[in-house]
């Protein structure tokens, strides 16, 4: 073994990452705080109710073919026992500070990923412990003192030790030789996280676009992924393209605390009394952030991602993650304080902020090229960022590939900044192949449809052509002759429990459109322009 070799592998033992999920933690939390009835009883299946329509479930709801995204009565209906609780993200969040607190008395630093996950680094614990399964374990013991039981990961990239915690959670997904596992533990060897990834599918990458095209390609797992070129991999999807595939490389570069990330690095403000309106916030915030910033350029850091936190005198909590292209500067992070606070429901003074950098990135990295750079320049950003505080953050959104069979699903649009939303995975059967319409009305507008003696047609009588439309009234606009037309299609949305039909006509005046029957009425969902 080379001494370069060596030297690799010590920083891979120094950078391992270990990563703990406590499953279902929605659920769980409920069963701790009464709202739901406690766990371990025969029959007593369990799910979370956000604006009637399931947001998370335990295994007993699932094992009764109850899914994330059902209306209330379809699951019910699934599974007669199914007791509901509404969702409290308010004391979600309370419980999992005592979760991030008993791990921190454990680990030398921790970060919260999100849905009762938390990321932490191996180094020092598994030293302190003499190894990282005993380490794992001493984290296990501190959390099921709290009454939590989670699945761990570990790896030397964050991607994969994310992965190897699905594979220790789910008992049906069969072990590899490459990691070792035990029960609810997989430890994925130093240097070993491609060997791990490779057999996987490539759709665990997440997004619609990417996936689809490697199995297209003929690509379907990492492993392959893995071996294509850099320059065709950013020639076809640019940077976001190249992130997938240094990941699907077990080369994730995303590291929990790096650089000794500590409490010199989390902003937190105390305000006594407590501040009542936004005005006052950002007089109040705008010199401790501005001192934060530049603690952060001294070493040659700046911040992308941020989660900002606001607690009200009552108890209150808002919680959410910011991030913008490029950085954020100082005055960016006010203003996301700002509209923060605009939106919450604190229901009383604020008296607690707290700003955690997700993501820190060398400012090399954010620097202008020579001969400049792709992307959006500064003059535009300053711009857009400019419109964003004078008109309010969702006066400027930007647009992204999302996943779903409607047309109006496959556009999502977000406020400037934010993390466009995580969409799930395809494949989507009835969405409508290329090329799309260039008009698309969120949402569908009203039209009408009838056959020659002006009755309303239905799909069942165009699918067995009992019927066949003969005027066409879009919406806004007089009648007009349909000259062409092909359908229906029904598309059955599995996840809300309906069935809609899709036409295309083809009108007197030239124009092409794409109609929905749904609920007993036709809707106009785009224009061919």
């Amino acid at each position: 073994m080379t001494g370069e070799t060596i030297e690799r592998s010590a920083r891979r033992r120094d950078s391992r990452i270990g990563v703990l999920r406590v499953p279902d933690w929605s659920v769980v939390v409920a069963r701790q705080t009464g709202a739901l009835p406690a766990g371990g009883e025969v029959g007593s299946p369990g799910a979370i109710v956000h604006a009637l329509r399931i947001v998370a479930c335990d295994e007993g709801a699932r094992a009764d073919g109850v899914r994330v995204g059902m209306r209330v009565r379809d699951a019910q209906s699934a599974s007669p026992l199914l007791a509901l609780a509404q969702a409290d993200p308010v004391g979600e969040a309370l419980a999992f500070e005592r979760v991030v607190r008993a791990v921190l008395a454990v680990v030398p630093a921790a970060q919260a990923i999100g849905d009762g996950a938390l990321a932490f680094r191996m180094r020092g614990a598994s030293r302190f412990y003499g190894s990282e399964s005993r380490a794992i374990g001493a984290v296990r013991d501190a959390l099921e003192s709290l009454g939590f039981t989670a699945a761990f990961g570990v790896a030397d990239d964050r991607f994969t030790a994310e992965l190897a915690v699905a594979a220790g959670a789910d008992a049906a997904t069969p072990a590899t030789a490459v990691a070792t596992r035990t029960a609810a533990e997989t430890i994925v060897p130093v240097g070993r996280s491609s060997e791990f990834l490779a057999p996987l599918p490539v759709g665990v990458l997440g997004g619609d676009e990417l996936p689809s095209m490697l199995h297209r390609l003929g690509v379907h797992t990492l492993g392959g992924f893995a071996q294509l070129p850099d320059d065709s991999i950013r020639d076809r999807f640019g940077a976001a393209g190249l992130v997938s595939l240094a990941r699907a490389r077990g080369l994730d570069d995303r590291r929990v605390d790096e650089a000794g990330l500590g409490e010199e690095r989390v902003l937190r403000l105390v305000f006594e009394p407590g501040i009542e309106g936004v005005a006052e916030l950002a007089l109040a915030v705008r010199e401790p952030v501005d001192r934060f910033v530049r603690q952060l350029a001294e070493q040659r850091l700046v911040c992308s991602e941020i989660r900002i936190m606001l607690r009200g005198e009552e108890g209150r909590v808002s919680e959410r993650l910011w991030r913008q292209p490029g950085f954020l500067r100082a005055s960016d992070i006010v203003d996301r304080m700002r509209w923060q606070l605009s939106e919450s429901e604190l229901g009383s003074a604020l008296v607690e902020v707290q700003a955690l950098p997700e993501r820190l990135d060398a400012d090399t990295e954010h620097m202008p090229g020579l001969w400049g750079g792709g992307g959006i320049d500064d003059r535009t950003k300053h711009a857009l960022e400019r419109l964003q505080s004078m008109l309010g953050r969702e006066a400027v959104l930007t647009a992204a590939t999302g996943g779903g069979r409607l047309l109006a699903e496959r556009g999502v649009l977000t406020p400037w900044g934010d993390a466009a939303p995580i969409q799930p995975a395809g494949p989507w059967p009835g969405a409508l192949p290329a090329p799309r319409p260039t008009v698309v009305f969120r949402p569908p507008l009203p039209a009408l449809l009838t056959d020659a003696e002006g009755l309303p047609v239905e799909p069942q009588a165009l699918d067995v052509r009992e019927a066949s439309p003969a005027v066409f009234s879009p919406p806004a606009a007089h009648r007009r002759r349909v000259v062409a037309w092909a359908g229906p299609w029904p598309i059955r949305r599995r996840e809300l429990g309906d069935t809609v039909h899709r036409v295309q006509i083809l009108d007197g005046e030239g124009e092409a459109w794409v109609l929905l029957h749904a609920d007993g009425a036709w809707l106009a969902e785009g224009r061919y322009a």
